[in-house]
């Protein structure tokens, strides 16, 4: 394996509601998701998806020579005219049939990317999903050829997806799957330092001190490797719940999927007044836990519910956390952090992109 391509932004901002792109080249795009995007269309007339914007946006990272924008095929993509407003999705990629083959028609302004193929014909070169409240990265395939390569490197398992999530510990979750979480004398710890971070000056070194200590105990455990298969449940089954053995849904051929739990950081409470304050407030005052994690083939809410396995449910989660279905003062508090695949260049080598990791609670 020849040295990594390392492409590691040095400050990011989390709190952007709109999508931007990170990393391009001619081959592939890395594209930031902004909380409450949808990433693919479920109809092809969908436009407040990630994929829309990408297939619309004139922006770009890198430089990409202006003959890959051109298609034999296809309309030119200079016959755009960028100061016309977006076409409708519906009237940009519509699949028709021709025999037994279904045809795309594409328009749009980027006419190259919208050709390729990917699980849907819709979603062109989109490669993996994140879930709509989640935000982060996400990786494109600009051509056919680039999309095969990298969709069969991630069926492999060689797509390395990291994600950092601020969490809530909670001692009822754990015991729910004993022995793949932290222990109930961890977890308390953790909830007992809020109190103490917002006492007096006097206190603060005792803080300072308790802090290290717990987070000595939790990197004991660290790496921390949850393995299962999922099942969905729940009202139109939107919940998923992770399989460990021995439970009664344990299939014996089922397709396992691994979350390694890589490190734990206990963040000083913010200082009070100001938005992070009210944020921390919310979250009846705990302590601001954000765990770094990893996985390469993904299934659906896997780090949610995973880190709720392990008595971490993500802060913000309608879904996995503890409030359940009531209102999460804040948005979840999930970040896909960055991605490493093969080149699609070179094989030998892989492509890391990556963002900082968030530094605080985002509204």
């Amino acid at each position: 394996m020849q040295k990594n391509i390392d492409m590691v932004m040095a400050a990011f901002d989390y709190n952007r509601m709109e999508p931007c792109i990170v990393r391009e080249t001619a081959h592939w795009a890395v594209v930031y998701k902004p909380p409450h995007l949808p990433t693919a269309p479920l109809r092809a007339d969908e436009r407040n998806t990630l994929v829309y914007w990408f297939l619309h946006s004139t922006e770009a990272e890198g430089d990409v020579p202006s003959d890959d924008m051109k298609t034999d095929a296809l309309l030119d993509a200079t016959q755009i005219d960028a100061q016309k407003s977006p076409f409708e999705y519906g009237r940009d990629i519509q699949e028709v049939q021709v025999g037994n083959k279904p045809e795309i028609r594409l328009a749009g302004r980027r006419i190259r990317e919208a050709q390729v193929r990917g699980k849907k014909a819709i979603e062109a070169g989109l490669l993996h999903r994140l879930d709509t409240d989640t935000r982060g990265l996400v990786l494109f395939a600009k051509d056919q050829k680039v999309y095969d390569f990298l969709a069969a490197r991630q069926e492999a398992g060689q797509m390395i997806k990291t994600y950092c999530a601020f969490v809530e510990p909670n001692l009822s979750l754990t015991m729910e799957y004993n022995g793949y979480g932290f222990d109930v004398t961890e977890l308390s710890a953790l909830k007992e330092l809020s109190a103490a971070q917002r006492g007096i000056a006097a206190q603060e070194q005792v803080v300072v001190q308790e802090r290290i200590a717990v987070k000595e105990r939790i990197a004991a455990k660290l790496p921390l490797t949850l393995e299962s298969q999922f099942r969905n449940f729940g009202p139109g089954a939107k919940r998923v719940a992770p399989v460990f053995p021995g439970s009664r849904h344990y299939k014996k051929d089922g397709q396992l999927y691994t979350t390694v739990i890589e490190a734990a950081d206990i963040l000083p409470s913010p200082p009070q007044g100001g938005e992070q304050y009210a944020l921390f407030q919310n979250n009846d005052g705990q302590s601001l836990v954000r765990v770094r994690c990893r996985l390469s083939r993904g299934y659906r809410h896997q780090v949610r519910a995973h880190l709720a396995a392990a008595g971490l449910p993500i802060v913000g989660d309608p879904l996995y956390a503890p409030q359940g279905a009531e209102a999460p003062p804040v948005s979840l508090q999930l970040y896909a952090v960055s991605l490493e695949f093969p080149d699609p260049e070179n094989p030998q080598r892989n492509i890391l992109v990556a963002l900082p990791p968030p530094d605080r609670m985002n509204p």
